[in-house]
């Protein structure tokens, strides 16, 4: 990929992060790209852990962190992020007391988009969005030509949402 072509795709993806997540009591708390390889996977899950400290409880921040891994995985393995050598994986997380928005963001694929399927029994892999579905409180897939595919998920703790006097409406995306 030329870099004029990846400077496109990151500025896209910070439209992306624009138009979503930062709704519903959630603010913000960071964003990371990293590099398309499994190694990032670990990484991803410590970053996270440590932004959603004290925002979720214990137990729903490890249900965000599994399925953040997950997500990266998937992207890895499934997107051209994975296939490509300059290829990136991009995460934002957001949070409000008792809820997390977690969002990853890969450069897509030619042969497929993220979809939850039917895991054998046999089978080690397929599970990913499938554990999504399971757990999360809310989650989509969101796919863009020039930024690839991005899948989102909800998880809430059980605690009541502060929700601002006011707040941004969801500005698009395409959930």
């Amino acid at each position: 990929m030329k870099q004029s072509q990846i400077s496109r795709k990151r500025d896209s993806r910070n439209v992306t992060l624009s138009r979503t997540a930062w709704h519903g009591g959630v603010r913000p708390l960071g964003g990371a790209e990293l590099p398309g390889r499994a190694s990032s996977v670990g990484e991803a899950r410590r970053w996270a852990r440590g932004l959603l400290a004290g925002w979720l409880s214990g137990d729903a921040v490890d249900d965000a962190v599994v399925l953040l891994s997950e997500l990266v995985t998937n992207a890895v393995v499934h997107s051209d992020s994975g296939r490509e050598p300059d290829g990136f994986v991009t995460v934002f997380v957001a949070a409000g007391v008792g809820i997390a928005h977690v969002e990853v963001i890969d450069d897509g694929s030619a042969t497929s988009v993220p979809t939850v399927r039917e895991a054998s029994e046999a089978s080690d892999g397929g599970r990913g969005l499938w554990m999504v579905d399971a757990m999360a409180t809310a989650w989509g897939v969101h796919h863009d030509d020039e930024a690839g595919n991005a899948v989102w998920f909800e998880i809430r703790d059980g605690r009541p949402v502060e929700t601002p006097a006011f707040s941004l409406n969801h500005m698009g995306g395409g959930e």
